[in-house]
């Protein structure tokens, strides 16, 4: 029967944090302006590219106002030449003596207003031409359409999102770490990312964000944790890792000393952990507490003290108070 002495050694001290994968991007698609959805062709899970357009939307009002302003400024660029040309004919006219200085004067301040008067109605034909640009919606980034939140023929209102589209191919780990933890996290950092949803894909990503404000009811703070491109994800053509899935980030802050013993020394009853200490030359089940696991190796906290012996390999059966030799 194989024993060994529990010793305490150093191992890597880190933490555990649970998250959600996200693509590093994700856009919300709205308009600044009231209108009726004309074209929304595109489904959730479509994939998209900059540029494309994705939805239209009219605006009765707004495309009335361009037409009222458009002929004002018809209106007002008719009477400006025609001042112009006044003007013109008046400051000819002045230079042989034959028009008085009250004529110039008022030939020019007439011209002056129809100019001010156009520039008036070009600028806000500009501001409802700019208005009317938020009647095309198009795609911001490469991604996924992953939210459509409207359909043709309804009602688009100002700041409400018709769709929500996010890059996959590009993602991140978003987790919560308590107010006790968040001043181990710093920009830089490697953190090991597992997915267990997809196949327990483990990755090594790199902390992008660490947000200073907490929430403050859940005392939880934000960190982002970007995993490195080429991670089998939805858009590699692969199931393994998509927005959504849950995940786990195991970050190192250090080393600490503690007793750890290998997995196969482990007894489990129902809820109980145990291993067999040596005590007088025999194998006694003791309980324990366990604490982190690396690899093949589990931490005991407590139940077991540095400088006891115990049996390494509980897999045979073994009977409490069995005799053991040790060496």
């Amino acid at each position: 029967m194989a024993t060994a002495t529990a010793r305490a050694t150093g191992t890597a001290q880190a933490g555990r944090y649970s998250g959600t994968i996200q693509g590093t991007r994700r856009v919300p698609l709205a308009t600044k302006m009231m209108g009726t959805v004309t074209q929304l062709a595109v489904e959730e899970g479509d994939r998209v590219q900059k540029g494309e357009t994705l939805a239209r939307i009219r605006s009765q009002n707004v495309e009335a106002r361009r037409a009222q302003v458009q002929a004002r400024l018809r209106e007002a660029r008719a009477a400006r030449d025609n001042a112009e040309t006044q003007f013109d004919r008046i400051e000819a006219l002045r230079e042989k003596d034959s028009a008085t200085e009250q004529e110039f004067d008022n030939a020019q301040t007439a011209y002056e207003r129809a100019q001010a008067q156009v520039e008036a109605l070009e600028s806000r034909l500009a501001e409802t031409e700019d208005m009317l640009t938020y009647a095309t919606l198009e795609a911001p980034i490469d991604g996924y359409v992953v939210e459509k939140r409207s359909d043709e023929g309804a009602l688009a209102a100002p700041g409400r999102p018709l769709l929500v589209v996010e890059t996959l191919d590009d993602l991140k780990a978003v987790v919560q770490v308590p107010a006790e933890d968040i001043n181990r996290f710093a920009v830089g950092d490697s953190a090991t990312v597992t997915v267990g949803a997809a196949a327990d894909v483990r990755t090594q990503g790199m902390v992008t964000q660490v947000n200073p404000s907490g929430n403050v009811v859940s005392r939880q703070f934000t960190v982002q944790v970007r995993l490195p491109r080429g991670t089998p994800s939805e858009a590699s053509g692969t199931t393994a890792i998509k927005s959504g899935m849950y995940a786990e980030v195991l970050h190192q802050t250090g080393t600490r000393s503690a007793l750890m013993v290998p997995r196969k020394a482990l007894v489990e009853r129902g809820q109980l952990t145990g291993l067999y200490a040596i005590s007088d030359g025999t194998a006694r089940l003791r309980w324990v507490r366990t604490g982190t696991t690396q690899g093949p190796r589990v931490e005991v906290l407590s139940g077991l003290r540095p400088g006891e012996k115990f049996v390494t390999d509980a897999t045979p059966r073994i009977a409490d108070g069995q005799p053991v030799r040790t060496e």
